[in-house]
């Protein structure tokens, strides 16, 4: 009951010195600052019983919460799919590069057991007038981003 007086004595001696700063110190920087100084002490003060609470530890087990949730992958698909529309807007510029119109670009994606969006593999699609540069194409791709691709040729109609 002591422990408890004394504590009570303490915050309404903060809350006088709090009030009394507030009347007499000059309006300001000197103020905020002091008034930021008093207010921590008055936490302070208001957090001491805390502190006779002696050695307190919180021992967790976390191991149950390494399972992913059901709701994974509903709430990675849209980040899932923006990052294939980004890859493959990535795969555009590098073919406009060097001179490649891509008719079609898809990319494969895959959501991670730790919950990180790799990419399979992309595939494309061009036009037959490109098909004696596949190994630039696959070459560029390779070094500059690290995509494996499957490059696919759109056939022209003939009309006959």
């Amino acid at each position: 009951m002591e422990e408890i007086n004394k504590w009570v004595m303490t915050l309404c001696a903060c809350a006088v010195v709090l009030s009394l700063s507030e009347v007499l110190l000059p309006d300001g920087a000197v103020k905020k600052t002091a008034y930021l100084v008093l207010s921590l002490i008055a936490v302070s003060c208001l957090a001491s019983p805390l502190g006779c609470l002696g050695e307190f530890t919180l021992d967790l087990d976390l191991t149950s919460y390494e399972q992913p949730s059901p709701y994974t992958d509903w709430l990675l698909r849209p980040t899932e799919r923006e990052f294939a529309e980004n890859v493959a807007a990535l795969i555009k510029n590098e073919l406009s590069a060097i001179g490649v119109n891509a008719s079609e670009i898809s990319v494969s994606t895959v959501i991670n057991d730790d919950g990180s969006v790799s990419i399979e593999k992309a595939k494309i699609m061009v036009d037959e007038r490109y098909s004696d540069r596949f190994d630039e194409i696959e070459s560029v791709l390779s070094d500059k981003l690290g995509i494996q691709t499957d490059i696919m040729v759109k056939r022209r109609k003939t009309e006959g």
